[in-house]
């Protein structure tokens, strides 16, 4: 006999912590898309904006950056489509991002970059943004892990985290 209460609580969905009734793949992959998705968008909003200004003295830092952010914006995409095409295979619909989810970064990144479009600026905002992306998605692989994700979905996730532990890295030179 299984205690169905207990089950149900070991699927916890790491960003509301309450019970959830999806597998823990479904879990990781809905969450894999989201964080890459977001990403993709924050990259795409950050592109638009770094060293955008007459007075930018590293125009050429500028362009290195908005060349780095494009690039990560890629590897966002293709994460999305993976975790996407997972979660098709499972005969689900990969859930898009809502106005209002996209809506903080969005006015985060305009608000902080109205007086600042330096490449430093712009990196500290895409370091930020990519480090709660990092935290969210540590949470997801630990709780997804601890409820028998598949190794599939776990590896996935650790790509995308190392994916993005490397772009920190990188970003951090433009600082």
């Amino acid at each position: 006999m299984t205690n169905t209460t207990n089950d149900q609580q070991k699927n916890i969905d790491p960003k509301t912590m309450k019970p959830d009734r999806r597998s823990p793949d479904e879990l990781l992959y809905s969450d894999l898309y989201k964080n890459a998705m977001m990403g993709a968008d924050a990259c795409a909003k950050m592109v638009e904006k770094a060293g955008n200004t007459q007075k930018e003295s590293g125009m050429t830092a500028c362009a290195e950056l908005r060349q780095e952010i494009a690039s990560m914006m890629e590897t966002y995409a293709s994460f999305a489509a993976n975790a996407s095409k997972a979660l098709a295979d499972m005969g689900i619909p990969a859930e898009q991002l809502t106005t209002l989810e996209k809506l903080p970064a969005e006015m985060g990144i305009s608000m902080q970059t109205m007086f600042d479009k330096s490449a430093s600026k712009c990196a500290e905002l895409m370091i930020n943004g990519v480090t709660m992306g990092i935290i969210d998605m540590k949470k997801a692989q630990r709780v997804c892990s601890e409820d028998g994700c598949s190794p599939a979905a776990y590896r996935m996730a650790g790509d995308m985290i190392a994916f993005c532990e490397r772009h920190v890295e990188r970003l951090k030179d433009f600082l």
